[in-house]
């Protein structure tokens, strides 16, 4: 007599659809193990959409497209939903719910958001090139160093759009910071509809220039259209 005991597989917290090319994320280990796809199996392509809230809250958070290497080109919909507690601590470049953009993020709320990291520092994305980032919202704690470009939403902008999206967090960086975007360059980049209410500060060792803003730290090449800051900026040159 022989009894076999089968393990019951693990919940991926995600379902993927029949030609593999969108994943429905309906928890927080589905969104970790969505990281792991693209940074680790280069599944850079592919589409997630949230269908439930997400608490991220004691997770140690691997940004998704975690460098310039693994830039995730897909496209990232909250479906509205709300993503809680993300939090980050490193002194690498690079850091949000993503790390590094070619794609579209949209449709999605970050709350409580803890972020301490290196340069290229965001809520959303730590740096978008070509990027599309639509009708997302990030409240909380921004901050980075070592030459940093930190935005509430986005660090570093690189073409691409920012449209309807808002920053309550709280922006640090050490030379360059604005309350949705850090630095906009190459090419234009217009931000439409965007807002910030968050206090916006620039720690200088004053060897280096500095630029704070209260919607965008560093204007190269963006256009501001019906944007308006209403945080307090501050810093040393």
């Amino acid at each position: 007599t022989y009894t076999v005991s089968l393990a019951a597989a693990k919940d991926p917290g995600y379902t993927v659809s029949e030609d593999g090319k969108t994943y429905e994320v309906y928890n927080a280990e589905g969104l970790k193990n969505i990281a792991e796809l693209v940074n680790e199996e280069w599944k850079l392509d592919i589409n997630i959409t949230l269908t439930n809230n997400i608490d991220l809250t004691g997770i140690d958070w691997t940004p998704i497209g975690k460098d310039d290497n693994k830039a995730y080109t897909g496209t990232f919909d909250g479906n509205g939903k709300t993503i809680t507690g993300l939090t980050v601590t490193r002194s690498n470049r690079y850091t949000g719910l993503f790390g590094f953009i070619k794609g579209t993020v949209k449709n999605v709320v970050l709350t409580e958001v803890n972020i301490t990291s290196g340069t290229f520092v965001g809520g959303v994305a730590g740096w978008s090139f070509g990027g599309n980032i639509e009708n997302c919202s990030v409240s909380g704690s921004v901050s980075g160093s070592s030459g940093s470009d930190v935005g509430g939403v986005v660090g570093y902008q690189q073409v691409g759009s920012i449209t309807g999206c808002s920053s309550s967090a709280t922006v640090k960086g050490t030379e360059r910071a604005g309350g949705v975007v850090g630095v906009t360059n190459g090419g234009t980049t217009p931000l439409t509809a965007c807002y910030a209410t968050g206090n916006v500060t620039v720690e200088n060792d004053g060897t280096s220039n500095a630029w704070a803003g209260g919607i965008v730290g560093m204007n190269g090449t963006g256009t501001l259209i019906a944007c308006y800051a209403a945080g307090n900026v501050s810093g040393n040159i």
